[in-house]
């Protein structure tokens, strides 16, 4: 009898627990989904703006469009916060969420920035490097979409650590990358292309050093949940 009863108050408890457990998931998932959703606004951008550095001098109303994304992410990274002063209960370290939530924002800044600093520079054509560069953009910009994804699977740190070390990989590249530009510029005579590409340049390292940010915040979240 006794084995009985306390066969049938565990079994009470945890279906009691699951209930709970039911009731609080969907809120705790919120933040993957509003993560992942920033984490498709940066994406999005960054393709908007590769495809711009490929139809220079044209690109302007692309221009607008990437500010209207760069709106939209600052929503979400408004939802973020929000949601993490109300809910008492988080999948990540509510430290975690308050430092990765703004290095996210701040990619999609830059991006907006260099966007529009390439758009209103009246460049006559692309070139090699801003097309590279872009794409080096957006390359780290699906690493971190990819990286966003795997956090909602915390047993597997491995994936997001993984996508972290690309990120960074490509931050690497793209310092190489702007290090070879500008003294292939300085080469030229055109003193004013010369201020504008040297600027884009910066912008574009700008993009990549915080996407490299992210890839930090990242795997030390990673690391936290091993």
């Amino acid at each position: 009898m006794t084995h009985g009863f306390i066969s049938g108050m565990t079994k009470h408890t945890i279906g009691t627990t699951m209930r709970i457990r039911d009731l609080i998931l969907p809120e705790d998932r919120v933040f993957f989904i509003l993560f992942s959703e920033m984490a498709a606004t940066i994406s999005e951008a960054a393709t908007v703006f590769n495809e711009i550095t490929h139809e220079l001098p044209l690109g302007m109303e692309k221009a607008h469009r990437v500010r209207q994304i760069e709106h939209n992410g600052d929503e979400v990274t408004g939802k973020i916060y929000e949601k993490l002063n109300e809910s008492l209960i988080t999948p990540l370290e509510p430290e975690e969420i308050s430092r990765l939530a703004p290095v996210l924002d701040d990619v999609l800044d830059r991006i907006d920035r260099v966007t529009h600093q390439t758009c209103t520079y009246g460049l006559a054509e692309s070139s090699d490097v801003l097309k590279e560069f872009s794409y080096l953009i957006l390359l780290s910009t699906t690493e971190i979409q990819h990286a966003v994804a795997s956090l909602s699977e915390l047993g597997k740190p491995d994936l997001v650590r993984n996508h972290a070390i690309e990120i960074n990989r490509l931050y690497n590249l793209s310092i190489e990358l702007q290090s070879r530009a500008v003294l292939d510029l300085f080469k030229t005579k055109d003193l004013l292309l010369i201020i504008k590409l040297k600027d884009i340049y910066e912008g574009m390292g700008s993009v990549m050093e915080k996407c490299n940010d992210v890839g930090h915040a990242l795997n030390d979240i990673a690391m936290s949940h091993s």
